[in-house]
């Protein structure tokens, strides 16, 4: 595949790599294990705040899994789960099940309802925090610049790429865009090329700037090829972060009402996806529930509470 609109700003460069692998292990049966993770339909979801999980990403980025290929980066919203997540009556995508479950080094839950189901699940001592992908790209881009680390970014609109990174640049004078490259991805495509060009640039943080579910599926089939460090997709953080697309209000955000002003915006071509969205999270959340309930020998999560 021949890359198309590919921007080199400035070179590349990998500075070294040092530190230690981290990541939260998939094997733990339990909803917690001593990684620090919350395991939710079997996703291990880092107990991580967002400033926390941003040190974490570019710790990552200075090392590599053992085989050298580079540490997987997830952002998990209810649409990953609706997704990815097989529960009758509903199908889910058996690769991104797998990708989610045991291929991806560090996961965090970007989503008010993944956070509310984990104080559930763990009885109020869930994940600290919604942490996203679109809030944390601008501050991962400023720790790569202050650690001498290159950026480079597949997908999105070069127009948008350019303006997102002025303004990065405008805080971050000495952030380092190893590439920015707007080719048309198809996944069942030849990335030989592709995968040659991000190699020789050096990047040590790849952001895939693409809609879901086509790059975490891009990423599980191609990062054991790559020489980043991490590898992470963002969607549509760099059209927020430029003013292309309107964000919702925070509050918004913040009270797990997202999903609304997407609609507003898109009522053809959202409602109904959205509508199945919900009657299927809602599903496989109740069997989650269910699931820790049972194993609490039939005590619904904060029983312990009331008991005493």
């Amino acid at each position: 595949m021949r890359p198309s609109a590919v921007c080199t700003p400035c070179g590349g460069g990998r500075t070294g790599t040092s530190g230690r692998p981290r990541g939260p292990s998939a094997g733990a049966a339990e909803e917690r294990d001593v990684k620090g993770v919350t395991k939710l339909f079997g996703i291990p979801l880092a107990n991580a705040t967002e400033a926390e999980a941003v040190e974490e990403i570019v710790s990552l980025a200075k090392t590599r899994r053992p085989d050298g290929s580079p540490r997987r980066v997830a952002t998990v919203n209810v649409d990953f789960v609706v997704n990815a997540v097989r529960c009758w009556p509903f199908r889910g995508i058996g690769e991104l099940w797998e990708y989610l479950k045991s291929g991806v080094d560090f996961a965090v839950a970007d989503g008010m309802p993944l956070v509310w189901l984990s104080r559930w699940v763990r009885q109020g001592k869930g994940l600290p925090e919604r942490v996203t992908g679109a809030d944390m790209m601008p501050d991962i881009c400023r720790r790569c610049a202050e650690e001498g680390l290159s950026v480079y970014v597949l997908g999105g609109e070069m127009a948008v790429l350019m303006e997102a990174f002025s303004i990065l640049r405008g805080t971050s004078p000495e952030l380092r865009i190893a590439g920015l490259n707007t080719a048309q991805v198809q996944l069942e495509a030849d990335h030989g090329t592709l995968i040659d060009h991000i190699n020789a640039s050096g990047a040590d943080v790849l952001f895939l700037a693409m809609s879901h579910p086509k790059q975490e599926m891009w990423i599980s089939r191609n990062a054991a090829k790559l020489d980043a460090g991490v590898v992470m997709g963002v969607g549509g953080a760099f059209n927020f972060y430029a003013g292309a697309v309107p964000r919702a209000p925070k509050w918004m955000q913040d009270h797990g009402l997202e999903w609304i002003h997407r609609i507003s915006r898109e009522p053809g071509r959202l409602w109904r996806r959205y509508a199945k969205g919900f009657v299927k999270f809602s599903w496989v959340s109740f069997w989650e529930l269910a699931r820790v309930w049972l194993g609490r020998g039939g005590r619904a999560p904060g029983a312990e509470k009331r008991d005493r």
